[in-house]
């Protein structure tokens, strides 16, 4: 599963932001994988962005 998060604010440390989520989420869904892919303004915007935004569901 994929998770696509937008920030509003920068984060100074987003690999590990992502890495947290993924592991309090992933505990939450008895162990299921889930890869959290960040949004802020002080990140560079990749392909990986656009498809999530273009074919995501809101949640």
């Amino acid at each position: 599963m994929d998770l696509f998060v937008a920030l509003e604010r920068p984060v100074e440390q987003p690999v590990l932001v992502s890495a947290q989520l993924s592991a309090r989420i992933s505990r939450r869904l008895q162990g299921r994988r889930v890869d959290v892919i960040l949004s802020t303004p002080n990140l560079r915007t990749l392909p990986i962005h656009d498809v999530a935004r273009r074919e995501g569901v809101l949640l």
